[in-house]
Protein backbone atom coordinates (compact mmCIF):
# COMPACT_ATOMS: atom_id res chain seq x y z
CA UNK A 1 0.00 0.00 0.00
CA UNK A 2 3.00 2.48 1.11
CA UNK A 3 4.54 1.85 -1.92
CA UNK A 4 1.41 3.03 -4.33
CA UNK A 5 1.04 6.32 -2.15
CA UNK A 6 4.70 6.67 -2.52
CA UNK A 7 4.64 6.06 -6.73
CA UNK A 8 1.98 8.55 -7.29
CA UNK A 9 3.84 11.21 -4.75
CA UNK A 10 6.46 10.71 -7.09
CA UNK A 11 4.24 10.62 -10.56
CA UNK A 12 2.72 13.78 -9.37
CA UNK A 13 6.15 15.44 -8.86
CA UNK A 14 7.95 14.03 -12.37
CA UNK A 15 4.46 13.98 -14.33
CA UNK A 16 6.12 13.30 -17.30
CA UNK A 17 8.41 10.27 -15.99
CA UNK A 18 7.60 6.94 -16.26
CA UNK A 19 8.81 5.88 -12.30
CA UNK A 20 7.44 3.38 -9.77
CA UNK A 21 8.68 3.35 -5.91
CA UNK A 22 9.72 -0.46 -4.86
CA UNK A 23 10.60 -1.66 -1.57
CA UNK A 24 13.94 -3.91 -0.80
CA UNK A 25 14.29 -5.20 2.47
CA UNK A 26 13.13 -1.92 5.23
CA UNK A 27 14.17 0.72 2.44
CA UNK A 28 12.04 2.30 -0.59
CA UNK A 29 13.78 2.88 -4.00
CA UNK A 30 12.68 5.17 -6.62
CA UNK A 31 12.82 3.09 -9.89
CA UNK A 32 12.72 4.63 -13.55
CA UNK A 33 11.45 2.38 -15.91
CA UNK A 34 12.41 5.09 -19.15
CA UNK A 35 16.19 5.30 -18.58
CA UNK A 36 17.77 4.06 -21.52
CA UNK A 37 21.65 3.89 -22.63
CA UNK A 38 24.99 3.65 -21.00
CA UNK A 39 27.72 5.74 -19.76
CA UNK A 40 30.56 3.50 -18.33
CA UNK A 41 32.99 5.49 -21.14
CA UNK A 42 32.93 8.14 -23.33
CA UNK A 43 35.22 8.07 -26.84
CA UNK A 44 37.16 10.78 -27.46
CA UNK A 45 35.93 12.83 -30.57
CA UNK A 46 32.96 11.43 -33.11
CA UNK A 47 32.58 8.46 -35.82
CA UNK A 48 30.47 7.90 -38.24
CA UNK A 49 28.02 5.19 -38.94
CA UNK A 50 30.44 2.66 -39.88
CA UNK A 51 32.77 3.20 -37.46
CA UNK A 52 30.76 2.81 -34.52
CA UNK A 53 29.75 -1.00 -35.62
CA UNK A 54 33.09 -1.51 -36.20
CA UNK A 55 33.83 -0.23 -32.70
CA UNK A 56 31.03 -2.30 -31.62
CA UNK A 57 32.51 -5.48 -33.17
CA UNK A 58 35.25 -5.38 -30.98
CA UNK A 59 32.76 -5.30 -27.62
CA UNK A 60 31.85 -9.07 -28.00
CA UNK A 61 28.54 -9.90 -28.86
CA UNK A 62 26.57 -6.71 -27.68
CA UNK A 63 24.69 -4.64 -29.03
CA UNK A 64 24.36 -1.09 -30.51
CA UNK A 65 22.34 2.11 -30.98
CA UNK A 66 21.86 5.60 -32.33
CA UNK A 67 19.62 8.29 -32.28
CA UNK A 68 19.44 12.27 -30.55
CA UNK A 69 19.98 14.16 -27.47
CA UNK A 70 20.01 18.11 -28.13
CA UNK A 71 22.43 18.22 -25.62
CA UNK A 72 24.72 16.81 -27.05
CA UNK A 73 23.22 15.67 -30.78
CA UNK A 74 23.65 12.25 -32.51
CA UNK A 75 25.08 9.95 -30.18
CA UNK A 76 25.81 6.45 -30.17
CA UNK A 77 26.01 3.54 -28.11
CA UNK A 78 28.58 0.18 -28.01
CA UNK A 79 28.72 -2.96 -25.84
CA UNK A 80 25.28 -2.50 -24.45
CA UNK A 81 24.18 -5.91 -22.97
CA UNK A 82 20.63 -5.84 -23.14
CA UNK A 83 18.94 -4.20 -26.57
CA UNK A 84 16.53 -2.35 -25.12
CA UNK A 85 18.92 -0.10 -23.60
CA UNK A 86 20.13 1.35 -27.10
CA UNK A 87 17.14 0.99 -29.31
CA UNK A 88 14.45 2.21 -27.12
CA UNK A 89 13.55 6.39 -26.33
CA UNK A 90 14.40 7.53 -23.06
CA UNK A 91 16.71 9.18 -20.42
CA UNK A 92 20.17 8.52 -20.03
CA UNK A 93 22.68 9.97 -17.41
CA UNK A 94 25.42 11.34 -20.14
CA UNK A 95 28.24 12.22 -17.28
CA UNK A 96 30.44 9.86 -17.20
CA UNK A 97 31.66 9.35 -13.18
CA UNK A 98 35.53 9.95 -13.49
CA UNK A 99 38.49 9.18 -11.17
CA UNK A 100 39.03 12.66 -9.51
CA UNK A 101 35.60 13.83 -9.96
CA UNK A 102 31.85 13.85 -8.13
CA UNK A 103 28.60 11.74 -9.62
CA UNK A 104 26.64 14.15 -11.88
CA UNK A 105 23.37 12.63 -12.38
CA UNK A 106 22.25 15.13 -14.83
CA UNK A 107 19.92 13.17 -17.66
CA UNK A 108 19.04 14.30 -21.65
CA UNK A 109 16.13 12.96 -23.75
CA UNK A 110 17.70 9.82 -26.09
CA UNK A 111 15.64 9.52 -29.43
CA UNK A 112 16.09 6.64 -30.95
CA UNK A 113 17.44 6.81 -35.03
CA UNK A 114 15.82 4.18 -37.37
CA UNK A 115 18.77 2.34 -39.00
CA UNK A 116 17.74 4.25 -41.86
CA UNK A 117 18.36 7.11 -40.54
CA UNK A 118 21.23 6.24 -38.61
CA UNK A 119 22.93 5.37 -41.64
CA UNK A 120 23.14 9.03 -43.03
CA UNK A 121 24.87 10.51 -39.96
CA UNK A 122 28.32 10.98 -39.78
CA UNK A 123 29.24 12.79 -36.41
CA UNK A 124 28.19 10.22 -33.64
CA UNK A 125 29.59 10.50 -29.73
CA UNK A 126 30.13 7.54 -28.39
CA UNK A 127 29.14 6.32 -24.88
CA UNK A 128 30.09 2.54 -24.13
CA UNK A 129 28.94 0.15 -21.47
CA UNK A 130 31.26 -3.61 -21.95
CA UNK A 131 34.48 -3.68 -24.09
CA UNK A 132 36.38 -0.62 -22.68
CA UNK A 133 39.88 -2.27 -23.09
CA UNK A 134 39.78 -3.71 -26.50
CA UNK A 135 38.14 -0.46 -27.92
CA UNK A 136 40.89 1.74 -26.25
CA UNK A 137 43.00 -0.14 -28.60
CA UNK A 138 41.66 1.38 -31.15
CA UNK A 139 39.81 4.68 -30.14
CA UNK A 140 41.40 7.14 -27.48
CA UNK A 141 39.04 7.18 -24.43
CA UNK A 142 37.74 10.80 -23.02
CA UNK A 143 36.45 9.68 -19.87
CA UNK A 144 35.93 6.50 -17.99
CA UNK A 145 34.17 5.39 -14.40
CA UNK A 146 35.93 5.31 -12.01
CA UNK A 147 36.27 2.25 -10.73
CA UNK A 148 38.17 0.89 -14.34
CA UNK A 149 40.93 3.85 -13.23
CA UNK A 150 44.16 2.23 -12.79
CA UNK A 151 44.37 5.29 -9.96
CA UNK A 152 41.59 4.47 -8.25
CA UNK A 153 41.83 -0.07 -8.63
CA UNK A 154 46.11 1.06 -7.28
CA UNK A 155 44.77 2.26 -4.17
CA UNK A 156 44.91 0.20 -0.66
CA UNK A 157 41.48 -0.56 0.53
CA UNK A 158 40.09 0.03 -2.08
CA UNK A 159 38.72 -3.55 -2.81
CA UNK A 160 42.44 -4.56 -3.80
CA UNK A 161 45.92 -4.49 -2.95
CA UNK A 162 45.41 -5.77 0.87
CA UNK A 163 49.18 -6.76 0.98
CA UNK A 164 50.28 -3.20 -0.10
CA UNK A 165 52.46 -1.05 2.01
CA UNK A 166 52.01 2.35 0.58
CA UNK A 167 49.18 4.90 0.52
CA UNK A 168 49.59 7.87 -2.19
CA UNK A 169 47.85 11.05 -2.01
CA UNK A 170 46.24 12.70 -4.38
CA UNK A 171 45.61 16.13 -3.17
CA UNK A 172 47.00 17.89 -0.61
CA UNK A 173 44.39 21.07 0.36
CA UNK A 174 46.08 24.57 1.28
CA UNK A 175 46.15 25.72 4.89
CA UNK A 176 46.32 23.76 8.21
CA UNK A 177 43.21 22.79 10.27
CA UNK A 178 42.09 21.61 13.98
CA UNK A 179 40.54 17.82 14.26
CA UNK A 180 37.09 18.87 14.50
CA UNK A 181 37.47 21.20 10.80
CA UNK A 182 39.23 18.50 9.37
CA UNK A 183 36.19 16.02 10.60
CA UNK A 184 33.88 18.50 9.36
CA UNK A 185 35.72 18.79 5.85
CA UNK A 186 35.76 14.66 5.91
CA UNK A 187 32.08 14.64 5.95
CA UNK A 188 31.79 17.06 3.16
CA UNK A 189 30.12 20.25 4.77
CA UNK A 190 31.23 23.76 5.45
CA UNK A 191 29.14 24.30 8.39
CA UNK A 192 30.40 25.33 11.56
CA UNK A 193 29.68 22.74 13.96
CA UNK A 194 30.88 21.83 17.35
CA UNK A 195 29.31 18.54 17.62
CA UNK A 196 29.17 15.20 15.00
CA UNK A 197 26.39 13.09 14.38
CA UNK A 198 27.86 9.87 15.05
CA UNK A 199 31.83 8.88 15.88
CA UNK A 200 32.63 7.31 11.79
CA UNK A 201 34.20 9.74 9.60
CA UNK A 202 36.06 9.09 6.72
CA UNK A 203 39.45 10.40 8.06
CA UNK A 204 42.43 9.14 9.53
CA UNK A 205 45.21 11.46 11.39
CA UNK A 206 48.37 10.50 11.88
CA UNK A 207 51.89 12.16 11.76
CA UNK A 208 54.23 11.61 9.26
CA UNK A 209 58.31 11.81 8.97
CA UNK A 210 58.03 11.86 13.05
CA UNK A 211 57.37 15.85 12.94
CA UNK A 212 54.00 16.50 10.50
CA UNK A 213 50.81 16.15 11.31
CA UNK A 214 48.06 15.01 8.51
CA UNK A 215 44.41 14.27 8.06
CA UNK A 216 44.25 12.01 5.30
CA UNK A 217 40.86 12.00 3.86
CA UNK A 218 38.81 8.99 2.13
CA UNK A 219 40.99 6.56 4.39
CA UNK A 220 38.52 4.53 6.80
CA UNK A 221 41.06 2.18 8.04
CA UNK A 222 44.43 2.46 9.28
CA UNK A 223 47.09 -0.06 10.06
CA UNK A 224 50.87 -0.05 11.27
CA UNK A 225 53.76 -0.98 8.82
CA UNK A 226 52.70 1.69 6.10
CA UNK A 227 54.48 3.74 4.03
CA UNK A 228 53.65 7.39 3.16
CA UNK A 229 54.08 9.05 -0.22
CA UNK A 230 53.12 12.87 -0.83
CA UNK A 231 51.58 14.30 -3.90
CA UNK A 232 52.84 13.68 -7.07
CA UNK A 233 53.01 16.56 -8.74
CA UNK A 234 53.50 17.02 -12.53
CA UNK A 235 57.61 18.06 -13.84
CA UNK A 236 58.23 16.74 -10.30
CA UNK A 237 60.64 13.77 -9.00
CA UNK A 238 58.24 11.00 -7.57
CA UNK A 239 58.23 12.20 -3.43
CA UNK A 240 60.22 9.98 -1.25
CA UNK A 241 58.73 7.45 0.80
CA UNK A 242 57.90 8.27 4.58
CA UNK A 243 57.28 6.66 7.91
CA UNK A 244 53.68 6.85 8.79
CA UNK A 245 52.48 6.48 12.16
CA UNK A 246 48.37 6.49 13.19
CA UNK A 247 47.44 8.56 16.23
CA UNK A 248 44.14 7.92 18.25
CA UNK A 249 41.58 10.02 18.63
CA UNK A 250 42.29 11.55 22.07
CA UNK A 251 45.66 12.47 20.19
CA UNK A 252 44.52 13.90 17.50
CA UNK A 253 41.98 15.73 19.42
CA UNK A 254 44.76 17.87 20.98
CA UNK A 255 46.14 19.25 17.69
CA UNK A 256 45.25 21.68 15.74
CA UNK A 257 47.49 22.18 12.80
CA UNK A 258 46.61 19.19 10.28
CA UNK A 259 47.48 18.88 6.63
CA UNK A 260 44.76 17.64 4.97
CA UNK A 261 45.16 15.22 2.18
CA UNK A 262 43.04 13.51 -0.12
CA UNK A 263 43.57 9.73 -0.46
CA UNK A 264 41.28 8.91 -3.09
CA UNK A 265 38.63 10.85 -5.03
CA UNK A 266 35.68 10.49 -6.46
CA UNK A 267 34.10 11.15 -2.63
CA UNK A 268 33.49 13.67 -0.86
CA UNK A 269 34.48 17.27 -0.81
CA UNK A 270 31.30 17.95 -3.01
CA UNK A 271 29.71 21.06 -1.58
CA UNK A 272 32.93 23.82 -2.66
CA UNK A 273 35.67 24.37 -3.89
CA UNK A 274 38.22 23.63 -1.52
CA UNK A 275 42.27 25.37 -1.85
CA UNK A 276 44.41 23.11 -3.34
CA UNK A 277 48.15 23.48 -2.71
CA UNK A 278 49.55 20.24 -4.20
CA UNK A 279 47.83 18.26 -6.97
CA UNK A 280 48.79 14.26 -8.15
CA UNK A 281 50.15 14.95 -11.59
CA UNK A 282 47.67 13.06 -13.63
CA UNK A 283 45.01 15.93 -12.57
CA UNK A 284 47.05 18.22 -14.17
CA UNK A 285 45.82 19.30 -18.08
CA UNK A 286 49.12 18.88 -19.24
CA UNK A 287 49.45 14.71 -18.43
CA UNK A 288 48.81 13.05 -21.55
CA UNK A 289 47.19 9.17 -20.73
CA UNK A 290 47.58 8.02 -23.94
CA UNK A 291 50.89 6.49 -23.86
CA UNK A 292 53.88 6.35 -26.44
CA UNK A 293 52.78 2.88 -27.44
CA UNK A 294 49.23 3.69 -27.55
CA UNK A 295 48.11 2.35 -24.03
CA UNK A 296 46.16 4.14 -22.12
CA UNK A 297 47.55 5.39 -18.59
CA UNK A 298 44.34 4.72 -16.56
CA UNK A 299 44.26 1.18 -18.00
CA UNK A 300 47.71 0.09 -17.17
Amino acid sequence: MLEKILTALVKKAKPERDVSVKKIGKRFFMVSHDTTGCNDYLLDGQYSYDEVIALNSLTGNYHCGFGFCKEIGPVAFIGVCNPHFCTTSGYFKYNVHEYGTSEDTSECYFEVYSDEVARNIGNYTVYGFQGLKEVAKKAAIAKMLFSYDSRYKCKKYMGHNKDKNIIEMDFKLLGTYSFNEARLLATGTTKDKEWFSGEEHPIQFAVVGGNQYVGIINLWDEENNLQFRDVWEYGCEEPRLQEIRFLSKEEAEKIDNFSLYLYAYPYSLKTKEYPIEKKDRTFDKRFKFRLPDGTDYRLT
